[in-house]
């Protein structure tokens, strides 16, 4: 049987990883809810009584790494999203992204609350 080119052969679309998307945005959404809500207002349990204290444990010094953190977060957050969307082929890399944003709760954490990093002054 032939096509001729009257018909249109039907397009094929290959499905979107909507799984991927919806699991990339909870950790996504867990992780900065984590840091804000978590890292930044309580952050160490016990600081060292010396004098000046250690810089992480001030919140606005862990409000200045937790910036940072978000925005890395976000960066990693919107290429995956987008190579799902767009590249259809790029689903291992879309994988690695939301590998990334499983691991990012505990790296994130302890990056803000217990590593002197960015502050916003």
């Amino acid at each position: 049987m032939t096509t001729t080119r009257s018909e249109r052969l039907p397009l094929e679309r290959a499905p979107i990883s909507w799984g991927l998307i919806l699991a990339a945005t909870l950790l996504a959404g867990a992780t900065i809810a984590l840091v804000w809500f978590a890292a930044v207002p309580w952050g160490p349990i016990v600081c060292p009584a010396i004098y000046p204290a250690p810089r992480n444990c001030f919140a606005s010094d862990r409000a200045g790494s937790a910036l940072v953190v978000t925005i890395v977060l976000l960066t990693v957050y919107l290429a995956t999203i987008t190579i799902v969307l767009i590249n259809r082929r790029g689903r291992p890399l879309a994988i690695a992204g939301v590998i990334l944003l499983a691991i990012a709760p505990v790296a994130s954490y302890v990056s803000v609350a217990w590593i002197p990093g960015f502050p916003l002054s």
